[in-house]
This record gives structure tokens, C-alpha cells and sequence, in this order.
């Protein structure tokens, strides 16, 4: 999924959008995650120059404007990049369940998804993603 894809950025994919654009970079996909807490915003951009890793939430407390703080990774420098599987096959209806994770070292990530998750969680998304990183990180 590309960012403009993403319900939960709500306005703030425009900023991303723009800044990957003026960065020269082409994104091949991204993901984002939501804190159910406090609503702050993971966002990861995998593109062609590296991973743009964002965090979108208030600049100093609660009711303070919020901000979008972005740190780009060359390929060469995210390391440790791991995707997981774990599949069940349910005994009684053989319907099965699967789990995907998505760990990276640095910059520190851990991405789940569930064969029955919607958003952020579910499969698509996070595969679209993990293979972009793993196709460009080599």
C-alpha cells in the first residue's frame, strides 16, 4: 500500500507524500501503525533512496499542536531486517490462522499482522511492505 492509501494518515499523508517527492525518492510502499492510546502515528516509507521512518503526534502534551518528525535510513544502514510466520490449522473447521511479523533492528520496528486483521494489521499491508524492505535492503 502506498501512503495516499492509508485511512488512518488522514491529511498528513500529503506532508509525506511531499517530502518524499522533494527528497527525489519513489515510493514503493509503506505502513502504518496506531498507537490505540494516544492516537500517535508510526509511519514507514520504503523507497528506492531508503526507509523514511516518521512518528506523527503532539509536539509537547496532549492538547499541543501536532507534529510530523521524519528520519531517513539509507538501505546500507537498516539492519537486522526479519519477517516471521507462525500458520495454525484450526482441528475442527481446518480453517487456518496466520501471523506475519516484521522486525528491524535499526531502526528499530516490530510489525505484526493476522490473517484476520483489518488496517494495520492485516496481511496485505504489511506483506506489501516487508517486501519492498527486503527487496531493497538486499
Amino acid at each position: 500500500m502506498k501512503i495516499a492509501e492509508w485511512e488512518a494518515v488522514g491529511p498528513v499523508s500529503g506532508l509525506v507524500e511531499k517530502q518524499v517527492a522533494m527528497l527525489g525518492a519513489k515510493e514503493y510502499a509503506s505502513h502504518v501503525a496506531r498507537d490505540a492510546e494516544t492516537g500517535r502515528l508510526r509511519i514507514l516509507v520504503a523507497a528506492d533512496l531508503g526507509l523514511l521512518d516518521y512518528t506523527y503526534a503532539p509536539s509537547a502534551g496532549a492538547d499541543s499542536p501536532w507534529t510530523l518528525h521524519g528520519r531517513f535510513n539509507t538501505w546500507k544502514s537498516v539492519k537486522s531486517l526479519r519477517l516471521q510466520s507462525d500458520a495454525q490449522l484450526e482441528e475442527y473447521s481446518q480453517e487456518g490462522r496466520s501471523v506475519w511479523r516484521l522486525l528491524i533492528e535499526e531502526p528499530k520496528a516490530e510489525l505484526s499482522a493476522d490473517s484476520k486483521g483489518t488496517d494495520e494489521h492485516s496481511e496485505q499491508a504489511l506483506l506489501e511492505f516487508a517486501q519492498a524492505c527486503i527487496q531493497s535492503a538486499g
